[in-house]
């Protein structure tokens, strides 16, 4: 259920520990790819079905695309992405509003 899903990642990122912030960001962006799935998006990646968003339909759109780059930045950039907490929980409350939207929490 989604609702223990948002749960979780709740509690990673409101702890002290870096990788469970990463973790928290990480899981979220899952969820994202699955509500682009559920929209029917053409791509194989989050980006290439972010791009075939109609902005209209999307309120929130930017803010899919700002939570996920910071997503690419901690699978591709590994250690030497430096993430803080502020960060962290900035980049979870887009995913937040994000699935709001669409009323999946």
């Amino acid at each position: 259920p989604m609702k223990e899903r948002w749960a979780r990642i709740m509690d990673l990122v409101n702890t002290d520990i870096e990788s469970n912030w990463r973790s928290a960001i990480i899981d979220a962006d899952i969820i994202l790819d699955e509500l682009l799935d559920n929209l029917n998006l053409p791509g194989d990646t989050i980006g290439e079905k972010l791009k075939a968003v109609e902005k209209s339909d999307f309120n929130t759109l930017d803010m899919a695309w700002e939570a996920h780059k910071v997503r690419n930045n901690i699978a591709h950039g590994g250690t030497g992405f430096v993430l803080n907490q502020r960060e962290a929980r900035n980049t979870i409350s887009l995913f937040e509003a994000v699935f709001r939207e669409f009323h999946m929490i």
